[in-house]
């Protein structure tokens, strides 16, 4: 009983993870023409949904994984961890936090970092979708 609700917090933990990261990409292509590169603060907001919702996947992925459902495809556990470390970078930038202060060589401008991380979240989300879920 415990691994069924395990699982399906997993998927639509990982469903919802993808939609919010493609949306919030796709928000800051927009935002760097629109607003100059400036996000708003509901993008923050959700941005920080987003990373919760990763953190919720990775602990039912963990508990998963301990009751023996592992999953078919071993590059499933590779894409869970990426996302970890993607919001790990994510945690790092803010509406008043900017990653280029912890790399000082970066001469890229905010918003491409944001974009760039989101879109690759995303990607982690698709591709844990295609191994895991829809991989089944």
């Amino acid at each position: 009983m415990l691994t069924e609700v395990l699982l399906w917090i997993h998927v639509a933990c990982a469903c919802s993870g993808f939609v919010i990261a493609g949306g919030l990409g796709i928000a800051a292509l927009r935002a760097r023409k629109r607003n100059h590169g400036e996000l708003s603060l509901s993008f923050w907001r959700w941005q920080r949904v987003v990373q919760g919702i990763t953190v919720v996947l990775a602990g039912a992925g963990i508990g998963l994984y301990l009751s023996g459902r592992r999953p078919s495809d071993p590059l499933h556990l590779l894409y869970g961890a990426l996302a970890l470390l993607t919001i790990l970078l994510q945690g790092a930038t803010g509406p008043d936090r900017d990653l280029r202060d912890f790399f000082p060589g970066l001469r890229v401008k905010p918003v491409w970092i944001i974009f760039g991380l989101n879109a690759f979240l995303w990607a982690m989300y698709g591709r844990g979708l295609s191994t895991g879920f829809f991989g089944v």
